[in-house]
């Protein structure tokens, strides 16, 4: 037998054809052997897709027995457990309502279930929320009023006889779209009929065998499932036991935006004292619900999640806790308060964007903060500051060759628009990130093969809150150094002359006027027409280094547009956002123009 080397790097069909068919060429036996015109040859094609399958089957054993290169959903789900890390489900929409209801009084208080419901239509789809506790109400004549968070989805139950026979049984949530911040467990004992609810245990930290509590982990094929202790961590429940499991199934994202609500039940649930009137007064849209968290994300989160170990000592620590708790956050920016000037020990500061909102409402900072404080350190306390958002403006002008492409002005205009949003999406939308001038330009001439340059120009805004015919003394402050190379302004000079900043329009004493400072340090406000601008008089001060606008004593009527905003010139092309600062596009503030060129 001839001594060959064995190839064990090409795997694939024919190298593993080949590399059989050389090892037979090498024995004596089949030295002169016509492989391709025999018998043989087939046998080889069988051993050859044999071992190709095999290899193939190794390979995606190998791939699927690690976090990182598993794909199918049961394997990252199954690692994610190993580091006792439970994806999130879907969230339900909460609305805030204000319900009122004539009835005659006679059986008040009247009390509404949990679970009672109310519909609501969004964008052509019907939608049923619910309530999510028993509410008692009572009224000192006919109107009865109350003001409850109703959340989308309707209430169903799962219930299991107890097996004390089989160790450490488990329940299954029968829907995989259950709402698990919703799911109460009750526990029925010696054929009683009260029973004993037992709560969510996240950790086993002061656990002991008499703490009722269920531990809820992530299933094959996307359910959900309990678990209850063993009576040394948490209390077993006796055999035969019947547990009910209830909870809220949800549609996700959908109801998002819900405005509208309608009474869908009999609210006395006495037919002869409600009078069929009522009205559904909507204090918070419908928000926050989610989609249950995507395989890409348990791969991102769990090895973190397990890294943090439910305590918030770094700031990733904070910044992954709250990721991991709350879907509605879109972005979050952690930092100590040593790093301020002047410095604020013990605190460590939490700036957190949340999807489709502006600004922290108070009881999302509530929320947030009550959750963190537990899982702090007593000496640190967090903080949570109001996101400060920096918005920019694009004017871009493309010309595209028109003897390379078919596509029309329109299709080049859309491919552009595409990539700069992309761009944002990626590189931008988000604390402390940077708009890098050139990438931009870049990512754009690439937009399509047919694009041979572009022109662009880009302006940073603000959006600043003002009281309607209210004086007040407003500082604008971009954290960014401005332009400040741009000559002084005459008191009435083209309306084209470049400035740093600039103002949208908005009415003062009947006329319309803007914004601007004659490069010197002077904000004024001026009168405009289709040529001129003419200086008024001075309203405040710039300082191009800082980023610094201070307006004094300023009054506006009135302004156009959803916001009065003012646009700023930056001094380097490159923008950064700071630690509470998100740098973000507004596409009705990208305007592209395209231009055909012969090349």
């Amino acid at each position: 037998m001839a001594n060959n080397s064995i190839n064990l790097v090409d795997l694939d069909f024919n190298s593993l054809k080949t590399s059989l068919i050389s090892y037979l060429k090498n024995q004596e036996q089949f030295k002169d052997y016509d492989f391709e015109g025999s018998n043989l040859n087939v046998l080889i094609d069988l051993l050859s897709y044999n071992s190709f399958k095999n290899t193939f089957f190794l390979n995606m054993i190998a791939a699927e027995a690690f976090l990182d290169s598993a794909q199918m959903e049961n394997s990252i789900i199954s690692h994610a457990k190993e580091l006792n890390y439970t994806p999130r489900s879907r969230r339900s929409a909460k609305a805030t309502i204000q319900a009122t209801f004539q009835a005659t009084g006679t059986n008040q208080p009247y009390t509404i279930p949990k679970g009672s419901s109310f519909t609501s239509i969004v964008k052509n789809d019907l939608y049923t929320f619910t309530t999510a506790e028993t509410i008692s109400v009572s009224s000192a004549n006919t109107t009865f009023t109350f003001t409850t968070d109703v959340y989308e989805g309707s209430y169903f139950q799962d219930s299991y006889l107890y097996n004390d026979q089989i160790e450490f049984p488990k329940f299954r949530i029968t829907n995989k779209d259950v709402d698990t911040s919703s799911l109460t467990v009750v526990v029925y004992e010696d054929n009683s009929e009260i029973g004993v609810n037992y709560k969510l245990a996240s950790t086993l930290l002061d656990l002991k065998e008499t703490s009722k509590v269920f531990f809820l982990q992530s299933s094959q094929n996307g359910y959900y499932e309990i678990v209850f202790g063993d009576g040394v961590l948490g209390q077993k429940p006796k055999n035969n036991s019947i547990i009910l499991l209830d909870y809220r199934v949800s549609k996700g994202k959908l109801p998002n935006g819900a405005r509208s609500f309608t009474f869908n039940f009999d609210p006395t649930f006495t037919p002869n004292d409600y009078e069929g009137e009522s009205d559904v007064t909507v204090l918070t849209i419908a928000q926050n619900g989610e989609e249950r968290e995507s395989i890409e994300s348990v791969r991102f989160y769990a090895p973190r999640h397990f890294q943090v170990q439910e305590r918030a000592v770094t700031t990733s620590d904070y910044e992954i806790l709250l990721k991991t708790e709350f879907p509605e956050i879109n972005n979050i920016s952690v930092y100590g308060g040593e790093d301020l000037t002047p410095p604020q020990y013990g605190k460590v500061f939490v700036a957190v964007d949340i999807f489709d909102v502006q600004g922290l409402p108070d009881s999302k900072k509530n929320e947030f903060y009550n959750f963190l404080k537990r899982r702090s350190p007593l000496s640190i306390d967090p903080v949570f500051v109001e996101p400060d958002y920096l918005y920019y403006k694009i004017n871009c002008h493309v010309r595209y060759n028109l003897n390379s492409t078919l596509l029309s002005k329109e299709r080049i205009k859309t491919l552009v628009t595409n990539t700069i949003i992309d761009y944002n999406n990626i590189n931008l939308d988000d604390f402390n990130v940077t708009l890098r001038y050139s990438k931009l330009i870049s990512a754009i001439d690439n937009s399509d093969s047919s694009i041979v340059s572009n022109s662009t120009d880009i302006q940073v805004y603000k959006k600043v809150p003002v009281l309607l015919g209210t004086a007040q003394n407003i500082v604008i402050n971009f954290n960014l150094r401005l332009r400040n190379d741009v000559p002084e302004l005459a008191s009435k000079h083209p309306a084209s002359d470049v400035h740093t900043i600039k103002s949208s329009v908005f009415t003062y004493n009947g006329e319309k006027v803007i914004l601007e400072d004659n490069g010197e340090g002077t904000v004024v406000i001026s009168k405009f027409d289709n040529l001129f601008n003419i200086r008024l008089f001075n309203i405040g001060t710039i300082d191009y280094d800082k980023g610094i606008i201070r307006l004094n004593n300023f009054i506006i009527d009135n302004y156009e547009g959803l916001d009065f905003k003012i646009y700023a010139y930056t001094a380097d092309k490159d923008i950064s956002s700071t630690t509470n600062t998100v740098l973000t596009l507004e596409p009705s503030e990208l305007n592209i123009t395209t231009e055909t060129v012969r090349v």
